[in-house]
């Protein structure tokens, strides 16, 4: 299954309506600073059922709503539709979800344009395996938030990201997968490393430290790391827990670190490792990702603030090489 295509209309910073499609593999969103990019991956976890208004940064119910401009009047309604293929073949029958918000408080979601109530709805995502897909974004600022925690709060979030009952929960297999896929992913991000997780127990408090062996024997715990090699960590490490959920896609905001051009190319080399099996929707300044789109959505801002898509296509050979050239 992947995310084909996304249709906003008010919502945030998008006044009329836009439409978005996607394919399976890396879907690379540019934009200068301030024109609505983030608020695409906004649209998409509040379509899928997010009621946290902090998780898509606002601060009220009215900054669902675009505000409205000179050329464009307040919008009394917001509404996301997102589309999902449940196999890459043409042919693959399509899923639609839909969630719709008035000024009068009316919150409605839809699948295949039948309503539902809210908790009816989200119950039913499970049924398309969309059921953690709410856990799986990171934004610029989330990068090393996981390895910025104590250990004792770092084994509490991945807990809750897997929904475990209790930090018991996390050993054997399990522990063991992420452990494999932690290795899997630093051994492109920094090669020759060797990477550990090690289980504390202190006074009855239990905590997980990730121990990361750098070329010429460096020993480093996550709080020693410099700041790129805990960004790096920190974005393998989410990534390897984020597996276990078997969701089909992950938004990513930003998340490659400010890393010199070697690291470039291995973070290349881990996107697509990720991307083999799980799509990937990003957003990104970086050219050596947008070398990596299987499709590229350019987003600009009317000069009164509202936001449109510039530009879209899919990224062939030809275009790469275009793209390379200029």
């Amino acid at each position: 299954m992947f995310l084909e295509d996304v249709t906003i209309e008010g919502f945030k910073s998008f006044s009329e309506k836009t439409n978005m499609s996607f394919q399976p593999g890396i879907s690379v969103i540019i934009g200068n600073n301030g024109v609505g990019k983030s608020n695409i991956l906004d649209a998409i976890v509040w379509a899928l059922g997010e009621s946290d208004l902090n998780r898509i940064r606002c601060y009220s119910d009215e900054e669902i709503f675009f505000a409205g401009s000179k050329d464009y009047p307040p919008a009394n309604r917001a509404s996301v539709e997102l589309t999902f293929k449940q196999g890459k073949e043409k042919k693959s029958p399509p899923i639609k979800l839909r969630r719709e918000v008035d000024k009068n408080g009316a919150d409605r979601f839809f699948i295949e344009d039948q309503p539902y109530a809210s908790t009816v709805y989200l119950n039913k995502l499970a049924a398309f395996n969309l059921n953690h897909a709410l856990k799986t974004i990171i934004r610029q600022e989330q990068i090393n938030d996981i390895l910025l925690r104590n250990p004792g709060m770092r084994l509490e979030t991945i807990c809750a990201l897997l929904e475990l009952e209790s930090s018991d929960s996390f050993s054997g297999p399990l522990k063991d997968r992420i452990a494999d896929g932690l290795r899997r992913y630093m051994l492109y991000l920094i090669p020759k490393a060797e990477v550990r997780l090690e289980l504390l127990s202190r006074n009855g408090d239990k905590g997980i430290d990730v121990v990361v062996t750098l070329p010429g024997n460096r020993v480093r715990r996550a709080h020693q790391l410099s700041g790129g090699e805990k960004a790096i960590t920190s974005l393998a490490l989410k990534l390897a827990v984020f597996n276990q959920l078997q969701n089909p896609f992950y938004l990513l905001d930003e998340v490659e670190p400010s890393l010199d051009y070697t690291h470039h190319k291995s973070m290349q080399a881990f996107l697509k490792d990720v991307a083999a099996n799980t799509q990937l929707v990003m957003i990104t300044h970086l050219r050596s990702t947008i070398e990596l789109a299987d499709t590229l959505h350019g987003v600009r801002t009317r000069w009164d603030g509202s936001s449109f898509m510039k530009f879209y296509f899919d990224m062939d050979e030809r275009l790469l090489r275009l793209y390379k050239c200029c």
